[in-house]
C-alpha cells in the first residue's frame, strides 16, 4: 500500500511539474506578448490623455511664435540667425513634465483593465470576459527633449516648427512578470511661415539646442 501511495503522489508530482513547465512556457512565449502588445496600447492612450491634459494646463492660445524664437536679418532680409528663448521655452517644457507627472500618478491610481480573455492568448478572446485590474506604476521618468524641423513651402519661404516630445516611463505590474514601458508624445508648440532665404546649418539641423544654432 506504501509503494502504491508513493507511486501515485510521485506520478502527481511529475504531473504538476510538467504542467508547470508548460503552463510556463505557453505564459512567456504566447500570452506574455499579446499580453504586452494589449498593455502597451492601453498605456500609450493613458499617457497621451496625460500629457494632453498637461498641455491644456499650461500652454494657452497667447503663445505666440515669436515668444519662442527670434529671427534676425541683413539690411538685404537675409536671415543671419536664430535666437531661441531658451528661458521660456524652459520653463514651458519643465511645467509640462511636471503636469504630466501629476496626471500620469492621478490616472495611475485607476490601474488598467484587462479582459480575462486577453490573458489566454487566444486572438478572438482578446479583449473578453470579466475584466482584470493591474497596477500601473509610473515610475517617475517623464523627460523631454525638442525637434525644430524646416520645411520649404515656396519660393523663400519657410515653415519653421517646433516640437515638444515628452517621454514617459511606465512600469506594468502582471502576473509572474511586470513591463516597463516607453512612449514618446509629440507637443507641437509653435509654427511659423518665414519669408526669406534660411541658412543651410539651420536646414540641415533637427534637435533644438544641439544641431541648431540656437542660442540664448
Amino acid at each position: 500500500m506504501k509503494r502504491s501511495y508513493s507511486k501515485k503522489m510521485l506520478i502527481l508530482k511529475l504531473t504538476f511539474v510538467i504542467f508547470l513547465i508548460l503552463f510556463l512556457i505557453y505564459y512567456f512565449f504566447v500570452i506574455s506578448p499579446v499580453v504586452k502588445s494589449y498593455t502597451y496600447a492601453q498605456t500609450r492612450a493613458i499617457t497621451e490623455e496625460a500629457v494632453n491634459r498637461a498641455v491644456s494646463n499650461v500652454i494657452n492660445q497667447s503663445l505666440k511664435y515669436d515668444s519662442l524664437i527670434d529671427i534676425s536679418y541683413t539690411a538685404s532680409g537675409e536671415i543671419t540667425s536664430f535666437t531661441a528663448n531658451q528661458f521660456e521655452i524652459n520653463s514651458i517644457s519643465r511645467e509640462i513634465v511636471e503636469q504630466a507627472q501629476i496626471e500620469m500618478q492621478t490616472l495611475g491610481k485607476n490601474g488598467l483593465d484587462i479582459k480575462l480573455g486577453t490573458f489566454s492568448g487566444i486572438p478572438f478572446l482578446i479583449g473578453r470576459g470579466p475584466s482584470i485590474n493591474l497596477k500601473l506604476t509610473p515610475i517617475g521618468a517623464v523627460s523631454s527633449n525638442f525637434e525644430s524641423l524646416f520645411e520649404s513651402v515656396g519660393i523663400n519661404m519657410t515653415k519653421h516648427t517646433l516640437y515638444l516630445y515628452v517621454n514617459v516611463h511606465v512600469n506594468i505590474v502582471l502576473p509572474i512578470k511586470s513591463y516597463d514601458i516607453h512612449t514618446s508624445n509629440q507637443v507641437l508648440l509653435a509654427e511659423s511661415i518665414i519669408v526669406g532665404k534660411v541658412p543651410e546649418v539651420y536646414l540641415n539641423g533637427s534637435i533644438l539646442g544641439k544641431t541648431l544654432n540656437l542660442v540664448p
